[in-house]
């Protein structure tokens, strides 16, 4: 698939989630005179209608409704889509699809235990909505998963990287989101979860409402109030909390990545993540470098380089590569 289907996979997402603006919508109704595109677009439509009768739960009958999905979400079912299914499956939950993927259900134990997930690749963001109602934005490099359980005595899933959640409120049932170093249970908020596997601390930002904080084996440690940020780092064993505006950790659901005195080398880990890339460093001391500003997603990642370099005693050498990530080297400004 060449660039030009991904920007038009793009627009037939906002269409179908009516998310397009004028100057959007007049691209895709030129693009959909091509019939490879009124292919790509009926297909689409077809799924959503699936995912519309797959909404229509049956609380009697979960596990009938969980095969259901599965039969929608299983690539090997659905010969007439082969090897673009995955494609078309996740079009269904989320606005932004290049990148974004449903993984095969797995089985663990002797108990059969299926789960759905989705992986978001770098350049890529997602957004979907549970079966509970609960909202999930699921940032760049982030892996998503739930059970075949879910909502049926328990609101657990499992994370790995970044997302934020606006749960569906629930005083019987506790919605718990697993990291591996931390459990975050809640009944109904919202909240921002960071869990990237390769970073050396996890963080929780709360928006609103209240979470408990939990050891992964779900034993209670602490809870939070809206406008805190808790840290749990490898190196120690307290988790640090501490006030902090939450709009700054949350808005990069909204195209944006703020930095407040952040160090380069971690803001480094973010970029190569939201634009699919590489940041190499001629001299380690960059790494430490604090800077403060706003990213936008949605500007080029040349203009965003020009920007931080006015701001910062360092030049950006930006390489494209064709057939592999483009390299950044951070050099010292001459």
């Amino acid at each position: 698939m060449n660039k030009n289907d991904l920007q038009y996979w793009d627009l037939i997402a906002g269409k179908l989630h009516n998310e397009l603006d004028s100057k959007e919508n007049a691209l895709f109704e030129n693009g959909i005179e091509e019939p490879s595109n009124q292919n790509h677009f009926a297909k689409s439509q077809k799924n959503q209608e699936g995912l519309k009768e797959v909404k229509q739960l049956q609380k009697s009958d979960k596990n009938a409704s969980w095969n259901t999905i599965a039969k929608k979400v299983r690539m090997k079912t659905i010969e007439t889509y082969s090897k673009n299914f995955l494609k078309y499956a996740a079009i269904l939950v989320v606005a932004f699809i290049a990148g974004t993927y449903f993984h095969s259900l797995n089985k663990s134990g002797n108990q059969e235990v299926q789960y759905a997930e989705m992986e978001v690749m770098y350049g890529q963001t997602g957004h979907l909505f549970l079966f509970d109602g609960t909202e999930v934005w699921l940032n760049s490099g982030t892996k998503f998963k739930y059970p075949n359980q879910f909502n049926q005595g328990e609101r657990n899933v499992f994370l790995e990287g970044e997302a934020f959640f606006k749960v569906a409120p629930n005083k019987h049932l506790p919605f718990k989101v697993k990291t591996g170093k931390l459990e975050i249970e809640v009944l109904g908020t919202s909240f921002n979860v960071s869990a990237y596997p390769d970073e050396s601390s996890q963080s929780v930002v709360l928006v609103e409402g209240k979470v408990q904080l939990n050891t992964p084996e779900g034993m209670k440690i602490g809870e939070m109030v809206p406008g805190q940020i808790a840290v749990k780092s490898e190196s120690d064993a307290i988790i640090q909390v501490k006030n902090i505006d939450p709009y700054s950790y949350t808005n990069w659901k909204d195209g944006k990545i703020t930095f407040n005195g952040d160090k380069l080398g971690d803001i480094a880990k973010k970029m190569e993540r939201w634009y699919n890339i590489e940041i190499r460093f001629e001299m380690e001391s960059f790494r430490n470098y604090k800077f403060s500003g706003t990213i936008l997603r949605n500007k080029p990642i040349d203009q965003t380089i020009k920007a931080m370099e006015l701001l910062a005693p360092i030049r950006f050498n930006y390489e494209i590569k064709a057939e592999e990530k483009s390299i950044i080297t951070i050099r010292k400004k001459k």
